[in-house]
């Protein structure tokens, strides 16, 4: 056995970033940017104008601290197409979870130009990025409704009514999905970085949602939503550090923060305990807190 002092540890971070919608997880991700990392955001969520304001606006603090913050930033949106269909919308066809792959396996962006399709942006493989790129998922939430619509297309059921045991198949295969990609994103083979955005869903002792019969009376935590909740417990273990956004105070008074330790019903963690400060601000916290984890 080595002695422990003599561990080295990783250089990458790989982050699980909880918080409610609206919490500010897109917008904390400009630190980031601003401090020289590489953004590559898959964004599931159609959530990628906030950037867009912080890189371009005259105003932004991040371009007075980066001049070419822009730059840094690559954002590839992931959305199924929708069509009304009985009154409700339903995917017709299920791209994104499949354009996320693809982009994770060479990140190259096309155009038609003269009526050929042609390479704009061609950023290479997930595997030989480095220490200065991130890769981002924004949300999870979202990519776990792209996988179960990828599934269903799959098996030619996209947008079909499904009974009760086929929902709970379909939610099974999905999990199956979304696991492989965790379990590809925490492998050694990843040398980046990783940042997955993820909304929370409480789940009790037994498993369920709090709202359940079966559960009434027992405590619940959150953990990281994703499809289903039987997942939802083992997606942290997928990550070096976890942490979430919350506010403090109300009104114009109320302020967002990252948080590393215990917060509320989320259990968080860190590699570094010692070295992270237990909020951060979140206008510059992540950077900040990439800063003291590399410097273990």
């Amino acid at each position: 056995m080595a002695p422990i002092a003599l561990h080295s540890s990783g250089t990458s971070t790989k982050l699980l970033l909880i918080g409610d919608s609206g919490a500010g997880k897109t917008g904390a991700l400009m630190s980031l940017a601003a401090a020289g990392y590489r953004l590559r955001i898959l964004d599931f969520d159609s959530g990628a104008d906030i950037l867009r304001n912080y890189a371009t606006g005259a105003e932004s603090p991040y371009i007075k601290q980066c001049p070419t913050v822009a730059a840094n930033i690559d954002v590839i949106t992931c959305t199924d197409m929708m069509k009304a269909i009985g009154g409700a919308l339903q995917p017709v066809r299920a791209t994104a979870w499949q354009k996320a792959i693809e982009m994770m396996m060479h990140w190259k962006e096309t155009a038609v130009i003269e009526g050929k399709p042609t390479i704009t942006n061609d950023l290479g493989k997930l595997v030989e990025w480095g220490e200065k790129d991130i890769l981002v998922i924004d949300s999870l939430t979202m990519a776990a409704s792209a996988a179960r619509n990828y599934h269903l297309q799959l098996n030619g059921k996209l947008g079909q009514a499904r009974t009760q045991n086929e929902y709970r198949r379909d939610v099974g295969a999905t999990q199956s999905i979304i696991r492989t990609l965790l379990e590809t994103l925490y492998s050694d083979g990843i040398k980046c970085n990783i940042i997955v955005n993820s909304h929370i869903t409480l789940v009790t002792e037994s498993g369920l949602g709090p709202q359940s019969e079966e559960a009434r009376g027992e405590s619940s935590r959150g953990y990281p939503s994703s499809v289903g909740r039987a997942l939802s417990p083992l997606i942290p273990r997928y990550f070096n550090s976890c942490l979430t956004i919350d506010t403090e105070g109300s009104g114009p008074s109320a302020k967002h923060y990252i948080y590393t330790k215990f917060r509320g019903n989320v259990l968080l963690k860190t590699p570094a305990p010692l070295k992270v400060k237990d909020k951060y601000e979140i206008s510059n916290g992540l950077a900040e807190y990439f800063a003291a984890v590399r410097s273990i």
